[in-house]
């Protein structure tokens, strides 16, 4: 499939987004359970993190996140699927998020700058291949590489476009698939900038 729509999934494409929802909404709180069940045994797993850094399987992942607990949640996040293609046992996705933290990070060794309240984004393209990493056929993300999001009040070189661009999720192929997180017992005490639902 091209594009998300949920008249038009297939069940592989239901079962990656099932495998893409389940890693963003163990991102909010930091579920370790619920994030190792996405990605493939060993050290088959790769991601491009948003930190700067590579890193490789599972363990390496979740020892991260160990680290990164030691720091405040995220509160609130929202995530929009650009677009979704599936081919045999390969698909990639491609999605746009914006969050807030419960409070700012105070350690200066993290990407994110220290002392500050602000919806942060991000983006992020996503390998999946139908194989757990022991040869069963089930889906699992075996790549993730994420990057900053463009400021929203800023055009994209070359085009006057930020009008558009500022909207999450923006594209050309059609609606984005969107949905929100909210950190566990926080429902209606989160918010984000410029409309996005809470």
């Amino acid at each position: 499939m091209q594009r998300p729509t949920i008249t038009s999934m297939d069940h592989d494409s239901l079962e990656i987004l099932r495998v893409h929802k389940q890693w963003w909404k163990a991102n909010v709180g930091l579920d370790f359970e619920a994030m190792q069940a996405c990605f493939p045994s060993g050290n088959a797993f790769s991601m491009f993190n948003r930190n700067g850094f590579t890193y490789f399987g599972v363990d390496e992942l979740t020892k991260l996140w160990e680290h990164y607990a030691q720091g405040p949640p995220r509160l609130i996040q929202t995530v929009a699927v650009l677009r979704l293609v599936v081919s045999s046992d390969i698909a990639w996705l491609i999605c746009e998020l914006k969050y807030r933290r419960v409070s700012p990070v105070t350690s200066d060794d993290h990407w994110e700058p220290a002392n500050v309240d602000e919806v942060f984004g991000s983006k992020a393209t996503e390998i999946y291949h139908r194989d757990d990493g022991n040869g069963r056929p089930e889906w699992k993300m075996w790549h993730f590489h994420s990057g900053p999001l463009h400021p929203p009040d800023e055009n994209r070189p070359a085009f006057d476009d930020s009008d558009q661009t500022s909207q999450l999720g923006h594209n050309p192929y059609g609606p984005p698939l969107t949905y929100t997180y909210t950190l566990e017992g926080r429902a209606g005490q989160a918010s984000l900038e410029e409309g996005i639902p809470s």
